[in-house]
């Protein structure tokens, strides 16, 4: 860039509509890059060389995937009581679990699913992975399914 110090504005939306949530990030693209990574909580390791802009676009998916499945299923992202293990309530070293690195394993757990809650879970433990178009419609088309039963 011409300017090196110059600061920059990103607004990421979560939809299209003004009454949408979005977020804004200022300053340089490496320091916005930073932020960005930061505030959705990608992975590092799988975003080494992609740039700026790419990441934005990355960003914007997950935001408006994240909202697509809120609405969908008029799911919750917070849930309105801790999840609990056989340990006992959930820490926060488990809060976070890691996505398959394989898509078939998660499209066997959607199909498994036996209600809307189940499926709510399922994205919850698994949000990254429904960046993914087929995870997202095989997900939706259970929560049809089991909506209509």
């Amino acid at each position: 860039m011409a300017d090196e110090g110059r600061s920059i504005t990103v607004t990421i939306k979560y939809g299209k509509g003004y009454e949408d949530s979005w977020v804004t990030f200022r300053g340089t693209p490496e320091a916005i890059s930073g932020d960005i990574v930061s505030f959705f909580g990608l992975d590092c390791d799988t975003l080494t060389g992609v740039t700026p802009s790419e990441l934005v676009v990355e960003a914007t998916h997950a935001a408006q995937g994240t909202m697509h499945v809120v609405r969908g299923l008029d799911a919750r992202i917070v849930p309105s009581q801790p999840a609990k293990t056989a340990d006992g309530p959930r820490g926060a070293a488990q809060a976070h679990p890691k996505p398959s690195v394989s898509v078939q394993p998660l499209l066997d757990q959607i199909q498994a699913c036996k209600s809307t809650d189940d499926l709510k879970r399922l994205w919850a433990e698994n949000q990254m992975a429904f960046g993914d178009e087929a995870v997202m419609n095989a997900w939706k088309a259970r929560g049809r399914a089991l909506a209509g039963s």
